[in-house]
Formats: C-alpha cells, sequence, structure tokens
C-alpha cells in the first residue's frame, strides 16, 4: 500500500453509496486525508441491488432532513464534476384505499407542510393520467409529490466518488479489513490482507458485514440483514419512463418505470433473514435456499397489487433482483458512536432508505467524525437506543424482519 495512505485522518470501511457519500462529504470539507477501503468494487453489493427511490417526505419525520440533502447532493455534485446527474424527477404517487392509509397520508401532508415539500391531493382521474396502467376505483384519497423521483444508485454513487476523489479522497478496491486496531477503548486503525493502517477516525460503512466490524468493539449493531426484493416486468407502452413512483400502502407494494418495465417490489409479511456471518464476499455468488425466486411471495401477495394493476397477470416478469437490507426494529437508521468506544463511527441501517438519505448520512458521519457534532437531529439514530442485545438471536432478528413489512 503506498505509504502516503498508511496514516489517512478518516478510514471508511465499505464502498456501498454510504461509504462513497461520506468519503465526498469529509474530503470536501478540508485538507484532511481520507482513504477508502472495499474488498471488490464499488457499489457492487448491496447498493446495486437497490430500487433508487428518492422520497423527501416519507413515514419517518428524523429523517426527512437527510432525504432533503441528497437532493441537494445531487445538484452539488453535477456543479462540482461539470456533469448532469441525471435523475427521474417525475413525482411519487401515494394511494390510500383504506381509512388507516388515509390518515397516514393526512400525517404526511402535514410534515410536508412543516417542511416547506410540496404535496398535492389529486382526483382519480388526474392519477390515471399519469399512470394509465393504474386503478384507482377503490382509493379513498391519492397524493402526489411532484419533487420526487427515482435515481440508479450505482451511478449516484460513482458521482458520489468521483468528487470525493477529485477533492483529494484515495479509493482502494480489493482491499479486504480483517480486523481492527484497538489501544484501550479506542479504535486507532484497521489491519487488511495488504498491511495494516492506522487511522485517526474510523467509519464502518460495511453495509450488511457492518455490524460484524463493530461487533470487534464489543457491542451489537441493533440491527440484520434481511432480504428485500422486486421485480421487473417486460417492456410495454404502458410504461414510461416520466410517469411517478406509486406507493401502495394497502398492497404492500411500490412501483416504477424501468427502462420500459415497469419495476415493483412486494413486502413479505415474514421475510427471509441472513446471517451476516455467512454472507458470501461476492454477491453473485448469494443464494437462497427457500423461496430462491421469489414465487412464493407473488403468490401471497400479487393478489394486492392486482387490485390496482389488472393486467399484472398477464405481465411477463423479465428480472427478479434480491439481496439483504439492514433493518432495525423500529425502521430508523444507525448513525454514530458505539457506547465507551472512541475513535470509531457507523453508518448502517439504513431500513431500505439509504439511497435516498446517502447525501444526509454523509453529511451526519463527516459532521461526527470532524469535530464529534451536528446540526441534524440524530437521538433516533443512536446505535444504543435497544440497550445491549444479542444480534444473532432468532428473537431479535424477527423483530427486523417485522420492520420490514411495517414499513410505510
Amino acid at each position: 500500500m503506498n505509504p502516503s495512505l498508511k496514516n489517512p485522518d478518516f478510514l471508511i470501511i465499505g464502498g456501498g453509496i454510504l461509504g462513497c457519500a461520506i468519503a465526498w462529504n469529509l474530503a470536501r470539507r478540508s485538507k484532511s486525508k481520507v482513504l477508502l477501503l472495499e474488498r471488490q468494487e464499488l457499489a457492487s453489493a448491496t447498493t446495486s441491488k437497490a430500487a433508487g427511490l428518492i422520497r423527501k417526505i416519507g413515514g419517518k419525520k428524523e429523517q426527512i432532513p437527510l432525504h432533503q440533502l441528497t437532493v441537494e447532493a445531487i445538484d452539488l455534485l453535477s456543479e462540482e464534476l461539470n456533469e448532469p446527474l441525471h435523475w427521474n424527477q417525475s413525482g411519487g404517487l401515494l394511494v390510500a384505499e383504506s381509512s388507516s392509509s388515509l390518515s397516514n397520508l393526512v400525517d404526511l401532508q402535514k410534515l410536508a407542510i412543516a417542511h416547506d415539500e410540496k404535496f398535492e391531493w389529486i382526483e382519480r382521474s388526474e392519477a390515471e393520467d399519469l399512470v394509465p396502467w393504474l386503478n384507482v376505483d377503490s382509493t379513498k384519497k391519492i397524493a402526489l409529490l411532484p419533487n420526487d423521483g427515482w435515481i440508479d444508485p450505482y451511478l449516484l454513487s460513482t458521482f458520489y466518488a468521483n468528487a470525493a476523489k477529485k477533492h483529494g479522497a484515495e479509493f482502494r478496491m480489493g482491499v479486504e479489513v480483517k480486523s481492527l486496531q484497538k489501544s484501550g477503548q479506542r479504535i486507532i486503525g484497521v489491519n487488511t490482507d495488504n498491511g495494516n493502517i492506522t487511522a485517526g477516525c474510523v467509519i464502518d460503512a460495511a453495509g450488511p458485514w457492518a455490524g460484524l466490524v463493530a461487533l470487534e468493539t464489543g457491542w451489537h449493531l441493533p440491527m440484520a440483514p434481511v432480504r428485500s426484493h422486486y421485480w421487473i416486468t417486460s417492456k410495454n407502452e404502458k410504461f414510461q419512463n416520466n410517469q411517478p413512483y406509486v406507493i401502495l400502502p394497502d398492497a404492500n407494494a411500490y412501483t416504477r418505470p424501468e427502462v420500459g418495465g415497469l419495476l415493483f417490489g412486494l413486502r413479505d409479511k415474514m421475510s427471509l433473514s441472513h446471517d451476516p456471518r455467512k454472507l458470501p464476499n461476492d454477491f453473485t455468488e448469494l443464494k437462497y435456499n427457500e423461496d430462491p425466486l421469489g414465487w412464493h411471495v407473488l403468490e401471497e401477495q400479487g393478489e394486492g397489487l392486482a387490485r390496482f394493476f389488472p393486467g399484472l397477470e398477464s405481465m411477463h416478469i423479465a428480472h427478479y433482483i434480491a439481496g439483504p437490507s439492514t433493518y432495525t426494529p423500529d425502521g430508523q437508521f444507525l448513525l454514530g458512536t458505539i457506547p465507551e468506544i472512541e475513535g470509531f463511527l457507523v453508518a448502517s441501517g439504513c431500513c431500505g432508505s439509504g439511497i435516498g438519505a446517502s447525501g444526509g448520512i454523509g453529511k451526519v458521519i463527516s459532521d461526527l467524525a470532524w469535530d464529534g457534532t451536528t446540526t441534524l437531529e440524530i437521538d433516533n439514530f443512536r446505535t444504543d437506543r435497544f440497550g445491549p442485545i444479542d444480534s444473532f438471536s432468532p428473537e431479535w432478528i424477527n423483530r427486523c424482519v417485522k420492520a420490514r413489512f411495517a414499513k410505510k
């Protein structure tokens, strides 16, 4: 390894979208040495399997500023690299069929007003004009969030990385962190398969493996890797890229256009979970012994989606994408310090919202790494909010699994 990289001020473990966003935020604020280590290729694990929805106003009010910062980051990245970062800002439709879903939409409207975001109630005919395949006959209310959309997660990650490099950050691929270096109650660096590195601050952004990294401090991160998945239909003239994403809480489903087809995700009543100790380093080797292609979930949940999309059963499924997302029982992120450990920060527990919140997460961790404080409210993201737990216990994993089905 380059001798100049032996003692970085900030060392980031993991080259997914969060690691890249953190590197960019750190590198652009000073001339400090920033080093990111990734054992595979950038954004090649969970990031590349994400649906990439950009929802500025979601179900968790504490997360809203983080999502807003991501949209700001998209503009900043385009300016810094003098290259347009394209994203489909075609809006989002939220459809309420039940009284509980309508109540959630009313609450969402209040959040939108409080955060100065656009929120519009629209008629059924307007919704069907925007999304011709959508059947909204049974709905109570429909909301349009015109400033939402979606983005290619890999593209956003590469922009974060390229902008970070432009500011002087160093990225090293094919380097695996084997263990943490510890002195007393402080993490002082890492041991890798390519030598040992000391660092002023070590940042754990290792995705579904983040808990294993943090476990070396003696603390179990309160999360579990849970299977998330979606399907993509063959191309059809019904689906156009200028259509908004659609959230269907009463069907536990979401959709968005994808290169002429329709991408749709379903939330299983009981998702499959992963033991992070058994996850392969290379996700091309990731296999599911149970329901490997998601057909059981389609049978279980597809009927609900078909109420809104009558043509679903006749659609040809061209692709099935699955991978682990890290979920916490309360659906909140894990950001910040580990109890009684210095020189170590965590960015994980994304609960399926990591792409949309990446810009804000990058800023939070950059702030904390820089001087230990941030202007953003992060109490609900504390890593110790559940107290000591056993992250490998079936009871704990089951709590995390249930959180995915409950996501709004």
